[in-house]
């Protein structure tokens, strides 16, 4: 793959393995789960996100003390008072697009696989890598809404008319992050029409980066592009043709720095997931909590900031230096 391009035949572990070998290098996803274990765990919260939190303990608080027993304004898509809450009306359509996204991957897969001229048994490996996925969440998602219809309609929790104005409700909800995200997806073939990869490449060879930085510039590089494009996938495919290469050549040959590069691309990447104001993650957990979007971003950052680095001086610098290993790191941090 251009990945490991430049990288003689048999130097290199297969792809699974190499990958497996990434997981103790991905300090930035690793740390920000333990980070967010041990703020839930603690209760404590500091800068913009511990003012919202008070203020919003200081709003409910208010708005419970002047609505005294008057029922609280839910919104259009929260369910009416005395509605009954069964898990099954949100378990069946759940599993059904599960289901129906795998299944429809696989048979699609199945198709094209032996279309391009496969003789013998298709595994399942090879029907999801060929499988067309966007056309599968189409599947899932409309069967997914028909399988939560039926179960609102055959209980009698909402009649037909109350329902499909329910859909049309949650499909104005969806309108702005379609826009957004649109825009994302045009912001990223812009920068891959106009060549960053090798823009970054050259500036990073021209300065004569020694290769114990380089799996810290990578994560640099993965926070910054993540975050500027709301894309970890779009990171990846930006960043794996010019690490690859650039690792195995500083490091003379060495997997260590290139395993340890690959991960940071792999965990840095997802920098952008956590507040990236036009990422699909931030996008969908604004629209879950019903938090502003601005709000999201301002809060959840200094979070982020803060893990991301710690991963920097404590993983990735005394790492590539050689100073201790990938797990002591871990710990560390």
């Amino acid at each position: 793959s251009t990945a490991t391009a430049g990288v003689p035949a048999g130097k290199l572990p297969s792809p699974f393995v190499l990958t497996l070998g990434t997981l103790p290098y991905r300090f930035f996803p690793l740390c920000l789960l333990a980070f967010v274990a041990a703020t839930v765990s603690t209760g404590r919260d500091f800068g913009p996100m511990r003012d919202a939190v008070v203020k919003s303990e200081r709003e409910t608080s208010t708005v419970e003390e002047d609505s005294g027993d008057a029922a609280p304004d839910m919104g259009a898509m929260e369910p009416a008072p005395q509605t009954p809450l069964r898990a099954v009306n949100a378990l069946v359509p759940f599993g059904t697009i599960i289901g129906a996204t795998l299944g429809g991957m696989i048979l699609d897969g199945r198709k094209a696989v032996k279309a391009s001229g496969h003789i013998g048994r298709v595994t399942v490996m090879q029907a999801l890598a060929k499988g067309d996925s966007v056309l599968a969440l189409l599947w899932g998602s409309t069967l997914g809404c028909a399988a939560a219809l039926s179960l609102l309609l055959s209980q009698k929790i909402l009649d037909l008319d109350t329902a499909m104005g329910t859909v049309v409700e949650g499909m104005k909800e969806v309108i702005e992050p379609i826009i957004v995200l649109a825009l994302a997806w045009a912001l990223g073939g812009i920068i891959q029409a106009t060549g960053t990869a090798s823009f970054i490449a050259a500036a990073l060879t021209s300065g004569g980066l020694p290769a114990w930085a380089l799996p810290a510039s990578t994560s640099i590089l993965s926070y910054v592009i993540s975050f500027a494009t709301g894309s970890s996938f779009g990171t990846m495919g930006i960043l794996f043709p010019l690490i690859g290469p650039l690792a195995w050549e500083l490091g003379g040959g060495d997997q260590r720095l290139l395993t340890h590069c690959f991960g940071c691309v792999l965990g840095g990447s997802l920098f952008g997931n956590v507040f990236s104001p036009i990422a699909d993650t931030t996008i969908l957990t604004q629209l879950a909590t019903r938090v502003p979007l601005t709000d999201h971003v301002r809060t959840a950052g200094p979070y982020a900031a803060l893990v991301g680095g710690l991963c920097l001086l404590l993983g990735d610098l005394p790492v590539g230096l050689k100073l201790w290993g990938p797990l002591p790191a871990v710990g560390l941090i």
